[in-house]
């Protein structure tokens, strides 16, 4: 089997109604912006991977996945992975999130093998309890209705964002959830200070974290029961970090935008954080979050609980592939409506993975690859451009 076609599709799903994300303060979003790798072979099948391209990037990557990678990689055995994971992570150093196309040899892989891919990669679970990961900033009075209807569909976890100007105000939405649902949710938080910004770019009155403002949230959120604290500090902050961590005791992840092993094996070696939180997308593809994987297992078996947001056929990917190590506890489910649904989200399959109600847990598909169909006519509906 060979190699003969490496295709790429932009799409963009609409949102019901305009998306304001905290990581870019002010900024409105009118669509999911998904990029779709095709690998085709010459014996028919096909294997699909996808991620996000914020601000009309997507053209970017298709050039470079089109002019850099498919020159080489046509004519090659696509279930030689880790030797072309090796060539894909040397393109890494000159254009920015190769990784996709490896993932989309794990779903050939599966489909060839006539086998679910977490099961090829040596499945250690077939389930992984997953949250809620809200995305805006809302009030105190939504939000307390959100967590209700969230308890109602099956869930068992939210992810609140902590984006506000003061402590105290990103304490309330913390308090008001606990006040509604009482222990019915696990809360985890995320301040998305991983790549600091200058706010007066964008809105002056959000605050970039200082280390004693994380320091203060942390000890505020633990005596208030939340899991975690995610990127609470400048991603590469190793110090600040480190410290933070030794000195709270609720659990601090992150490392979602790192750059694969090597960045990784540093903030595992210094126990920066608590939980690592790599993107099959951003930091490697599936040979390299498994090796994250597998480091953070032998320094104290921390958690690697990978970053979820990769859209499309993105979410079953993470779960096949968070599915297949042992040192896992939560998956990533971007959730948030009535803007971000599993029908924009994922939105070119034809039958989004969604929550089990009875356990609150993603399920593996147990179809070949991850599982997953594409939804040809969504597609060519939404479609902005291929390659």
């Amino acid at each position: 089997m060979k190699i003969i076609n490496v295709a790429t599709q932009w799409v963009q799903v609409p949102y019901a109604r305009p998306f304001y994300p905290t990581w870019f303060p002010g900024r409105s979003e009118s669509h999911q912006n998904i990029l779709l790798v095709r690998l085709k072979t010459d014996e028919g099948l096909e294997g699909w991977g996808s991620m996000e391209c914020p601000f009309n990037l997507t053209p970017t990557y298709m050039e470079m996945i089109k002019g850099l990678i498919e020159p080489w990689m046509i004519g090659q055995d696509p279930l030689m992975i880790e030797r072309l994971a090796t060539k894909l992570k040397g393109d890494g150093r000159m254009a920015g999130r190769p990784w996709v196309v490896e993932n989309a040899l794990w779903d050939l892989m599966g489909k060839v093998c006539n086998q679910p891919a977490y099961k090829v990669l040596g499945a250690y679970r077939d389930k992984i309890p997953a949250y809620a990961a809200w995305t805006e900033l809302r009030s105190l009075e939504e939000r307390a209705e959100e967590a209700q209807r969230l308890v109602e569909e099956g869930f068992k976890a939210v992810k609140v964002r902590l984006f506000r100007q003061t402590l105290k105000e990103d304490l309330a939405e913390v308090e008001c959830i606990r006040k509604v649902v009482g222990d019915k949710l696990t809360i985890m938080a995320d301040a998305n200070q991983g790549v600091v910004r200058d706010r007066n770019f964008e809105r002056a009155d959000l605050p970039v974290w200082s280390y004693q403002r994380a320091l203060e949230t942390a000890r505020e959120l633990h005596q208030l029961g939340v899991l975690w604290l995610e990127e609470p500090l400048d991603h590469y902050d190793y110090h600040g970090l480190s410290r933070l961590t030794a000195a709270t005791d609720i659990a601090i992840g992150g490392g979602e935008i790192m750059n694969g092993i090597n960045d990784h094996q540093v903030l595992i070696e210094n126990d920066c954080y608590d939980i690592v939180m790599p993107n099959c997308t951003l930091c490697g593809g599936f040979s390299q979050v498994r090796k994250i994987a597998a480091l953070a297992e032998r320094h104290g078996n921390k958690p690697c609980n990978i970053h979820g947001w990769v859209p499309g056929v993105g979410v079953a990917a993470c779960v096949a592939l968070i599915c297949s190590y042992p040192n896992a506890t939560w998956l990533e489910y971007p959730y948030d409506p009535p803007t971000m649904t599993p029908d924009n989200f994922q939105g070119i399959i034809k039958e989004p993975l969604a929550i089990n109600k009875e356990d609150g847990c993603l399920h593996a598909p147990n179809k070949p690859g991850f599982g997953v169909e594409l939804d040809e006519e969504k597609i060519k509906r939404y479609l902005v451009a291929e390659l």
